[in-house]
C-alpha cells in the first residue's frame, strides 16, 4: 500500500472524527490522528464517543436512537452498529468527501476518493484539507454478516439528493473559513 493511500486512509477517518465532532469553524483542530485510530476489524469495542453519534442526514432511523459501542468497518467511509432497543436495526454510515486541494474539487464516494488519489499519484507528503458529509441509514438485519451484506447491497452510487442540499450549506461555509485563513496568513516580505 502506497503512503499516500495510506494518507488518505488516515484522512478519511480524521475526517469523520472532525465533521462528526461537530466542531465550531474557527476552533482549534484537536491533535492529529493515528491511522491506527481508524482501523476498526469486526466485532471491536470502541468507547462511545461524540463522534459516534452524528450524521449529516439520517434516513430509516430516529435521530435519538443510542447505538452500540461496537462498531464494524465495512469498507472505506462506510461502518456500522447495532441500535440499542431496536430490534433487528441497524445503523450504517455511508461517507462522501470534498477536497479542497490537491485533488479535483468535488464530492467523492470514499472508495472512489482512494482510486483517484493513487490515480493522480499524490505525494506522499501532501496536506489535504477536507470537509466530509455522511448519510446514516437504519438497515434490517438479525446479524452483522446480514447488515453488511445488505449495507454493501444498498450502498449509494452517488450522493442523495438531501444529503447536497445539507452539505450546501457546510461547505459553503468550509470554503470561506478557508479563505479567511489564507488572507489572514503574512505574505512573504511583510
Amino acid at each position: 500500500m502506497t503512503g499516500a493511500r495510506l494518507q488518505l486512509r488516515a484522512a478519511l477517518g480524521w475526517c469523520a472524527l472532525v465533521a462528526a465532532a461537530g466542531l465550531a469553524l474557527g476552533a482549534a483542530p484537536p491533535a492529529a490522528p493515528r491511522l491506527e485510530d481508524f482501523i476498526v476489524p469486526p466485532g471491536s469495542k470502541q468507547p462511545m464517543k461524540p463522534f459516534m453519534l452524528h450524521a449529516d442526514l439520517w434516513v430509516g432511523i430516529d435521530q435519538r436512537a443510542r447505538l452500540d459501542t461496537t462498531a464494524f468497518s465495512l469498507e472505506n467511509g462506510a461502518r456500522c452498529c447495532p441500535v440499542l432497543n431496536a430490534d433487528s436495526l441497524w445503523a450504517v454510515d455511508y461517507t462522501w468527501i470534498y477536497p479542497h486541494n490537491v485533488l479535483p474539487s468535488r464530492w467523492y464516494d470514499a472508495r472512489e476518493l482512494l482510486r483517484v488519489g493513487d490515480s493522480l499519484k499524490v505525494a506522499d507528503d501532501a496536506a489535504i484539507t477536507f470537509t466530509f458529509g455522511t448519510c446514516r441509514i437504519g438497515v434490517r438485519a438479525r446479524t452483522y454478516e446480514q447488515a453488511r451484506a445488505e449495507a454493501l447491497r444498498l450502498w449509494p452510487h452517488e450522493m442523495p439528493e438531501r444529503l447536497k442540499g445539507r452539505l450546501r450549506l457546510k461547505l459553503e461555509r468550509a470554503n470561506a473559513q478557508l479563505k479567511r485563513q489564507s488572507e489572514s496568513k503574512p505574505k512573504d516580505g511583510d
